[in-house]
């Protein structure tokens, strides 16, 4: 319940009204008229352009205005123990950037005390209009939140009360008074809306039994959350108040604010109904301790503002997935990954056509030998034997028979493929057989092997049709391992059988065969053809 500074009542009942106890207007409840605003916080976006609302709220509220007397024998007196008002109300839209309104209020019906512990004899009228309101939005350049919009959007607001309602019935201010103010919010995608009016109230300083009524800074704080959005059915929550600016000097500062909550239905037809109520603090005049509302506000259909209601009703739809990125070529290989973007080509070759520049069949991002072809008698894409720096390299190991200088015919092959490198490559001048062996004999025994088998590989190239002056051999036995002898896959990698091109001369000499290891000089064989060895059935 509303209170004034504790008064005795028996002091009232004597005393009679003196000439500075001016009535005021007591209604704190001053609704907006725009269909989505929150009742008494308004939102920053004005109506859109020449789209016109129209309608009404209802409002009731109880006790007011009441004195308290002290003692426990006294008795309270209602100066205004319940109102019913109707404001009845219109809005107007401008360039999407400008509302105008209206305001009408009309007191339906109150009551309240014999007034003659005031000085009045007789009771409040029950009757009466209020001050006629005239109100106006603009919305603050680069803060205009169009009707599709979310996001921050900011307002300045001025209202203007005309002296049209009874000031002896606590229905006016008796003169004009002023109501500028800021509106910001913020509208969320969810349609979540936050909302924050700050302003201040102008009007005629008023002295009413030791209390001076005036200027004040008025506040709102409001939020709208959709329940059904696609029904248009939201909630509300409002929190309004004000504080004077002045006060005598042992009047106590008052915070008149109220606590408001509403549900509200955005209809198709362009109806908009809210629903609610709430109360005020009970601690300063002019908050009532309940306060009942109900409104129904029209907009037109098929205008400009009806259509933002019907958007606003419509779920926000869910972001559309981002375009397929573009695939020239259609191989499936899109964006920086692709290489050729204009040429088809696999995932693994990065969207380039595969090449296969030796012709093999294997294409270059398989074939380790991508210039060289394979040949029938190839394997992996390289040939059997293919000259990489001072090597002529083979891909398999020259077998021998076990502990014999007899080349095993699954080796004849790669000796060909090496005679056919030599034949194709005349400016090899001299080539290095080399043999060296693993470590599971002495080394006089394995300098021997190794020598033995070096002339056997020689011999064979010979045979192919290599002229002897191209060619010398050496045996290494175990001095030359790859790796060490500690298991037999690392022996047989040692057991092997090398070809080193030997640099040219200077002028027309040949290139001199370097000393046998098991021999010393080696002395080229002056044959030139010889019988293949037979072939042998073991190794």
């Amino acid at each position: 319940m509303s209170r004034l500074a504790p008064l005795l009542l028996v002091l009232l009942l004597t005393r009679a009204a003196s000439a500075q106890d001016v009535r005021f207007d007591v209604q704190a409840f001053r609704p907006s008229g725009a269909p989505q605003d929150l009742v008494g916080v308004g939102q920053s976006r004005p109506l859109s352009h020449l789209s016109i609302s129209g309608g009404a709220y209802l409002n009731f509220m109880l006790d007011p205005l009441v004195l308290v007397a002290a003692g426990t024998n006294s008795k309270s007196v209602s100066l205004v123990g319940n109102r019913l008002q109707l404001d009845v109300m219109a809005s107007v839209g401008l360039y999407n950037w400008v509302e105008v309104g209206v305001d009408m209020p009309l007191v339906l019906f109150q009551g309240s005390d014999n007034l003659e512990a005031i000085g009045t004899e007789g009771f409040i009228q029950s009757f009466t209009p209020a001050d006629l309101r005239l109100t106006a939005k603009a919305a603050i350049p680069g803060l205009r939140r169009s009707a599709e919009g979310n996001g921050f959007g900011g307002a300045l607001t001025l209202g203007m009360s005309l002296p049209t309602g009874l000031q002896d019935a606590f229905a006016s201010d008796g003169s004009v008074t002023w109501s500028p103010g800021l509106v910001t919010d913020y509208r969320f995608e969810s349609g979540v809306l936050l909302a924050f009016n700050a302003g201040f109230w102008l009007r005629p300083a008023r002295q009413f039994l030791n209390t001076l009524w005036g200027n004040s800074l008025t506040f709102g704080l409001g939020a709208e959350v959709p329940i059904l959005r696609a029904n248009g059915i939201t909630a509300m929550g409002m929190l309004t108040g004000s504080t004077p600016l002045e006060k005598l000097l042992n009047q106590p500062q008052a915070l008149p604010t109220e606590l408001l909550f509403g549900l509200r239905w955005y209809t198709g037809l362009g109806l908009t109904f809210t629903v609610g109520g709430g109360g005020g603090c009970g601690c300063s005049p002019t908050s009532p301790s309940l306060r009942l509302f109900t409104s129904i506000i029209w907009v037109p259909a098929k205008t400009r503002e009806w259509e933002a209601i019907q958007r606003f009703k419509e779920p926000p739809e869910p972001p559309l997935p981002p375009p397929p990125p573009v695939d020239p070529d259609g191989d499936s290989v899109i964006g920086e990954g692709d290489r050729c973007p204009n040429a088809p080509g696999p995932v693994e070759n990065g969207g380039c056509p595969d090449t296969d520049r030796d012709g093999d069949s294997i294409v270059d991002r398989l074939d380790p030998c991508p210039v060289l072809a394979a040949g029938p008698r190839g394997r992996n894409g390289c040939p059997l034997a293919r000259i990489e720096g001072n090597k002529i390299v083979i891909l398999d190991q020259v077998h021998f028979a076990t502990d014999q200088d007899v080349i095993l015919p699954e080796s004849f092959p790669i000796l060909e493929e090496v005679a056919q490198e030599l034949l194709a490559h005349e400016e090899i001048q001299r080539v290095l057989v080399e043999a060296h062996t693993d470590a599971r004999a002495n080394d006089a025994y394995n300098f021997d092997l190794s020598r033995r088998r070096a002339v056997s590989v020689q011999n064979f190239l010979l045979d192919s049709g290599i002229a002897v002056e191209r060619l010398c051999s050496a045996g290494f036995g175990r001095s030359r391992p790859l790796t060490a002898n500690d298991s037999e896959a690392n022996m047989a990698l040692n057991r092997r059988v090398e070809f080193t091109i030997l640099p040219p001369a200077e002028g027309a000499a040949l290139p001199p065969c370097p000393p046998d290891p098991a021999a010393g000089w080696q002395v080229p064989p002056t044959k030139k053809g010889g019988k293949r060895p037979a072939p042998q059935g073991t190794r």
